[in-house]
């Protein structure tokens, strides 16, 4: 009986060595497999991006109306996270392309062929043209998050067109988006945006801050119609032409320190910066 007992103790204490990786060193063949294995596992999990840039252009009655785009397409990572962004970068474009999504010529011709359309249904070929032109690149890869920005200008005819300029971060871990509810309070946040976004005014023009906006928009700062993102540095704040300020001024842009703004932040926004 006692012998059978010490059997199983054996047993027991042998499973409990390899199970918690107590390994001789008589195995060490065995773990550098396994550390081959693990590696290739974590490489394949990395979030990786290959560029992407298209270009066309349709003429018609002399006049020429272009089409760019330029972007950063997930090749690799966690797939809730590449399945979220490309989801969202086929909305940006559209999403009326049935076939595979894969941002190859084809799907990208589809959508050229969309903006001519709208652009020739608006009689912009019987006039002095038009064009479009999009950059969606990773700006930033942190621990728990990658945002992407995207900016370009689209121009319908007349003295200018409108330029723009936005962000998004999406959690490593699941593949969501945050925007503005990174924060689970914003009521305090418009007098820290109107502090840090003055440096804008007074590098971009000669004139003083209160000058350059609309008014009533000094004493009654808002807060952006275009949602927040993470940085490197902390969130970006950015404002649309025309929507605090006259054209000339462009989008008026700010990035906050995490620590000017982490008391408010949601515990989703939290979750991002936690080391």
């Amino acid at each position: 009986m006692k012998k059978l007992l010490y059997c199983i103790a054996y047993l027991l204490t042998a499973t409990f060595v390899v199970s918690c990786g107590l390994v001789p060193e008589a195995s060490s063949e065995n773990d550098s497999d396994s550390l081959v294995l693990d590696s290739i596992a974590l490489g394949n999990m990395e979030f990786r991006t290959e560029n992407k840039y298209f270009i066309d252009s349709l003429e018609q009655n002399g006049v020429e109306i272009h089409y760019s785009l330029n972007i950063d397409i997930p090749v690799s990572g966690n797939p809730a996270l590449v399945d979220s962004i490309k989801v969202w970068m086929h909305g940006m474009l559209g999403k009326s392309y049935e076939g595979e999504p894969d941002f190859g010529d084809e799907m990208l011709k589809h959508y050229a062929a969309e903006y001519f359309q709208e652009c020739d249904e608006e009689g912009l070929f019987d006039g002095f043209g038009a064009y479009l032109e999009r950059e969606v690149k990773l700006a930033t890869d942190s621990l728990n998050f990658v945002s992407f920005e995207v900016e370009g200008y689209d121009y319908t005819g007349g003295a200018h067109g409108m330029p723009f300029y936005y962000g998004v971060s999406f959690n490593k871990e699941d593949g969501s988006q945050l925007g503005w509810d990174m924060f689970a309070d914003t009521t305090q946040l418009a007098p820290i945006i109107k502090e840090h976004i003055a440096d804008y005014f007074e590098e971009s023009t000669d004139a003083g801050f209160e000058e350059c906006l609309f008014d009533g928009v000094y004493e009654n700062f808002p807060l952006p119609y275009i949602e927040p993102w993470f940085t490197a540095e902390g969130v970006k704040f950015v404002y649309s032409a025309y929507e605090i300020a006259p054209f000339v001024v462009g989008m008026p842009e700010c990035t906050v320190p995490y620590k000017k703004v982490e008391k408010y932040f949601s515990e989703k926004g939290k979750a991002l910066l936690k080391k």
